[in-house]
């Protein structure tokens, strides 16, 4: 671990797991942090330490691959109905007053298919009517039905928190402008892990601080510091 010159806002090169792809293994919100039980304490310090959030290890349906299982914002989380009845009970236990949903349907890697803020949701044309609703009551925002770049997995093509977002390279400058209106930040394209286009998966982020890939390139650092403020 090692913290980056320059950057004293809370920009830190980790490794989880031996890969530089920090960003599947875990969901940050304001306020909590859902991380793999086998996470190293001093990760999980980390975590706790750069993003300011409680640290709630688990896992879901027996997996560690978080991010594709799960999002959410300060107001809840969504959760792919893959999830064990007790990993259910334990979130609970941990998630305090914040809603939890289990999205039914055949789309099971629901982390994949939302993105969101405490200010909107973007989801994927995949999910149907009842889904988007319940998406909608969990988080307690205004859902917005899109793509990013032509894609419909957009929970994997961008990093959004209350300071900023960062999107996929080839996203359009009308669908920047169209996420900076709905999540109500400054929205800038960009890589992480030397030329990853899928930024999610290198980043684990909140308003306060962010981890990222430790293969992540100078340059790419100052394009996530100056996207998500941190």
């Amino acid at each position: 671990m090692s913290k980056v010159a320059a950057r004293p806002h809370g920009i830190y090169l980790e490794t989880f797991f031996g890969t530089a792809e920090v960003g599947l293994f875990s969901i940050a919100t304001e306020n909590i942090c859902l991380v793999p039980p086998q996470l190293k304490p001093r990760q999980k310090k980390l975590i706790r330490d750069v993003l300011e959030v409680e640290v709630a290890p688990t896992t879901i349906a027996g997996s560690i691959l978080l991010s594709a299982l799960a999002a959410g914002n300060s107001n809840g989380l969504v959760l792919s109905n893959l999830i064990l009845d007790e990993e259910l009970d334990a979130l609970r236990k941990r998630a305090g007053d914040m809603n939890l949903a289990v999205i039914e349907g055949k789309y099971t890697a629901i982390g994949n298919l939302v993105l969101a803020n405490d200010r909107a949701a973007l989801v994927s044309e995949l999910l149907p009517k009842s889904a988007v609703k319940a998406i909608s009551d969990a988080l307690g925002v205004e859902v917005v039905v899109g793509r990013i770049a032509n894609r419909s997995y957009v929970g994997s093509l961008a990093v959004i928190t209350n300071a900023g977002g960062l999107v996929f390279v080839e996203a359009s400058e009308e669908e920047e402008k169209m996420l900076s209106e709905l999540f109500k930040v400054n929205i800038i394209p960009g890589t992480v892990n030397n030329g990853v286009k899928f930024v999610r998966s290198g980043i684990l982020a909140n308003s306060k601080g962010a981890i990222v890939g430790s293969l992540t390139t100078g340059p790419e650092l100052m394009t996530i510091s100056r996207a998500l403020g941190v």
